[in-house]
């Protein structure tokens, strides 16, 4: 268990560290070409998208690294976040990133919460529905890429704790899927304010 906690923590600071970096380049040209070039490794082998290995890699642990030529769970959790991010932050001069402390309470559930309002909100949470029973990773994130770019375009405002985001997929594609399913499910379907995540 102390093995688990330790990775968890450390997939949890690196993406921080890595989305840290492209947030304080994000408007200059280099910033914008980084985060074009993750949007364009979606669904690409990462052999034929080698722009945005120092992006990836520069940051990420040794002990994340895979050697059999496949990725380890650490480098899809940590590449896939980024991808995502990289969709959010399109076209935004400000942040979509929100840094904070890990917890259940700060989940992408949170964020996606504000899309159920008005008239709308039985067909956001079908949608959403539709993504925490995905049957598997690759489904999962397809989902959740479509539902990140409605929260976009109706509410720009919304940030995402992207690294908690990336925890939450390494543990998905640890097989503890079921607890980020509740997890997301609570934070997106639960009364709370904001103020009150985290709290008992």
């Amino acid at each position: 268990m102390v093995e688990e906690l330790s990775t968890e923590n450390s997939v949890f600071a690196t993406i921080g560290k890595i989305i840290g970096k492209l947030d304080e380049l994000r408007n200059n040209s280099s910033g914008k070409a980084a985060l074009a070039n993750l949007r364009n490794s979606i669904g690409r082998p990462l052999s034929e998208t080698i722009d945005i290995w120092p992006i990836v890699f520069e940051q990420m642990p040794d002990s994340f690294l895979g050697r059999n030529g496949r990725l380890t769970n650490e480098e899809r959790a940590i590449l896939t976040t980024l991808q995502i991010y990289a969709l959010h932050q399109q076209s935004r001069t400000e942040s979509v990133n929100k840094r904070s402390e890990k917890g259940q309470w700060d989940n992408i559930g949170i964020s996606l919460k504000f899309l159920r309002t008005g008239s709308e909100t039985v067909a956001i949470d079908r949608r959403f529905n539709t993504m925490i029973t995905s049957s598997s990773f690759e489904e999962l994130t397809h989902h959740l890429r479509q539902l990140l770019r409605l929260l976009k375009a109706k509410n720009p405002e919304i940030t995402v704790n992207y690294a908690q985001l990336g925890n939450d997929l390494y543990w998905y594609l640890r097989n503890k899927e079921e607890k980020v399913r509740l997890d997301w499910a609570k934070a997106f379907y639960s009364r709370r304010e904001e103020s009150d995540k985290g709290e008992d």
